[in-house]
């Protein structure tokens, strides 16, 4: 009796068809393009958010002045000269507020941004996740799941920032919660429900593969 091998069915799967290998090279190209737009877009959001909140802590005075216009947190200067001469006679410097004020002031405005910066964390992990062929898979739904969390605490972080910087003096009112905000709590409820499908479709993948 002659025993024959046994093999997977996947051993001996025929090559994906010519407009099959289109999309995915199609796909990996745009997810390169837009994984190099969320780096670029990370960098110059931090690095903003950077600048911003050294020249509130450290008061400072040149190049980049922090400081309160109309009761609101503003900055003004410009690239390669001194902006002490930019300022407004409404403007109020940071120079002129206590040192615990701007202290604090500058953690929060960090707290503020760092859900944006999350989301677009996530998202260059999530287009290079595509960029490596990676589309339905466990590692791309914890990346949209961390997406969705960040966006549901971008719309909610000002509630918490908004009133302490109201008692320092650095925000007009004590409650803010625009359309905007609210636009992307909807969002964030959305992709929660999105990655919860996934991550199901996920398992039942997982458990065909085991079953075949």
């Amino acid at each position: 009796m002659t025993v024959l091998p046994f093999a997977r069915p996947e051993d001996d799967e025929p090559l994906p068809s010519p407009p099959v290998q289109e999309a995915e090279r199609r796909l990996a190209s745009y997810a390169r393009s837009l994984r190099a737009l969320f780096f670029g877009s990370l960098a110059v959001s931090g690095t903003l958010v950077a600048v911003g909140s050294a020249a509130l802590a450290l008061r400072s005075g040149a190049y980049v002045v922090a400081g309160i216009v109309n009761h609101r947190l503003t900055f003004m200067g410009m690239i390669g000269a001194p902006a002490a001469g930019m300022t407004s006679q409404d403007f109020i410097p940071a120079s002129q507020l206590s040192m615990w004020a701007t202290s604090l002031g500058a953690c929060l405005l960090v707290l503020r941004f760092l859900p944006g910066l999350l989301v677009l964390t996530f998202l260059y992990r999530l287009f290079n996740l595509y960029a490596k062929g990676e589309v339905f898979t466990f590692a791309t739904t914890r990346e949209i799941r961390n997406i969705s969390c960040s966006v549901l605490a971008y719309s909610c972080i000002s509630l918490v920032t908004h009133p302490l910087m109201y008692l320092l003096g650095l925000f007009p009112e004590i409650f803010s919660w625009d359309m905007q905000q609210i636009d992307a709590l909807v969002l964030g409820i959305i992709l929660l429900a999105v990655t919860y499908v996934m991550k199901i479709g996920n398992r039942i993948q997982e458990e065909q593969k085991d079953y075949i």
